[in-house]
């Protein structure tokens, strides 16, 4: 069964997604997992798509050049091997949430931390924002791994946040309700 990491990005406006499904509607493709987001009038999106066996990749490809085409959106498929197939996403175990004074180097200090405590990042997802109070940052991070290490990675958190000047809160997610 052919799996391909789909991505796609351009200038956002309405009906790419309606777009992009249509495309893949036309070879009997199945999104699976897909993420999608715009950003400062930029669209992109990630999706990992199922096709039929008895769908040749050439037309796959032929109908992703010709959407392409059409919608001027940037297209680029990468084929999935079977066997990364079965490696399922983990639940993320914890949520990590930063608000302050924009700045750079927020990010890489957090993820580095993280990286100290071999906690993986799943997902995250940041906003710069311009208010009467200054520029203003936001991130919200979902990650795996937090296991026994809740008590000292808050601790580190918070040494973290003085640091920086920035509020930052761990969130631990209880893995019984998914």
């Amino acid at each position: 069964m052919p799996y391909v990491l789909l991505t796609v990005s351009g200038r956002d406006r309405a009906g790419i997604v309606c777009d992009v499904a249509d495309a893949l509607l036309h070879v009997d493709a199945n999104i699976e997992d897909s993420s999608m987001t715009a950003l400062r009038g930029r669209f992109t999106m990630m999706m990992v798509v199922h096709l039929p066996e008895q769908k040749e990749l050439t037309l796959f490809k032929a109908v992703m050049t010709e959407l392409e085409q059409r919608t001027a959106l940037t297209v680029r498929s990468e084929m999935i091997e079977d066997a990364d197939m079965v490696l399922l996403p983990e639940e993320p175990d914890c949520v990590i949430t930063v608000s302050g004074a924009d700045q750079a180097g927020i990010v890489f200090s957090v993820t580095e931390l993280l990286v100290k405590h071999n906690i993986s990042v799943v997902d995250v997802s940041t906003r710069a924002r311009s208010s009467n109070h200054g520029d203003l940052y936001m991130m919200a991070l979902e990650a795996v791994g937090l296991d026994d290490q809740e008590d000292a990675l808050r601790g580190e958190l918070r040494l973290l946040a003085q640091q920086l000047s920035v509020d930052i809160e761990l969130h631990s997610l209880d893995k019984s309700i998914f």
